[in-house]
This record gives C-alpha cells, structure tokens and sequence, in this order.
C-alpha cells in the first residue's frame, strides 16, 4: 500500500478531501497510490509536506513489489 493511502486511511481523510486540499483531481491522487503515476516536485514537495511522508517516498523509485502493492 501505498504510503499515503495508509496516511490517508489513519487520519480519516477522503481522496477527495485530500485532493481539494492539493489542488488536484482524486484520480490524480489515485494514480499516484496505485504507483500509477507520480507527482511533480512541487505537489511531491506539498503533500510532504501535510501528511508527514518524506520527500523521497513521493519521488523515488516505487517498491519492487509494486505489482502487488498496485493491487491493494
């Protein structure tokens, strides 16, 4: 599972509420969860910023597992 999937379902907020707050749409947020997609620096650099998950997570490489992280 994505890092901010599990932020996200610790603190009670929606992709919705998540994205409004970023300035995006949910399916962008939905494509990054699902190692999909990944942010720009400047959105990376934000929602570092407001869930706590560092920088790298956003901009890294995704997991080696990620076919099965994808799924969940």
């Amino acid at each position: 599972m994505h890092p901010q999937r599990q932020w996200r379902e610790n603190n009670g907020v929606t992709l919705i509420t998540l994205a409004e707050i970023m300035g995006v749409t949910p399916s962008h947020l939905s494509e990054i969860e699902r190692w999909r997609g990944f942010p720009s620096l400047p959105l990376a650099s934000k929602l570092s910023q407001h869930t706590g998950i560092s920088l790298a997570e956003y901009v890294g490489p995704p997991p080696t597992n990620v076919a099965e992280m994808s799924q969940s």
